[in-house]
Order: C-alpha cells, then structure tokens, then sequence
C-alpha cells in the first residue's frame, strides 16, 4: 500500500497522519465539476470507536 498522508484524526484508519486501510474511494463531493481537492470526499471513512 503506497504511503498515504490523512490528517483526519477521527477515523478508525487513521495512525499518526497515515491512512492505514487497505485501500480507500475517493469521489466528487457534490454535483460540481472537480477542480480541486477541496471538492473531493473520501468515501472509505469510517468513525474511530472511542
């Protein structure tokens, strides 16, 4: 699995700035036209359990 940087503490994939899941979906996050990554979700989130 390539090195992927993720800065989203509360999901259950992340591990000190590192995406660890097995792989990850990444799509537009509206109907818009993407342009940039501000305009893109990850969609292979998942909550961190407390």
């Amino acid at each position: 699995m390539p090195n992927i940087k993720c800065g989203v503490e509360e999901c259950q994939y992340w591990n000190n700035m590192a995406c660890t899941a097995d792989s990850i979906e990444v799509r537009s996050s509206g109907d818009r036209r993407v342009r940039t990554s501000d305009d893109t979700a990850c969609h292979s989130f998942k909550p961190r359990k407390s």
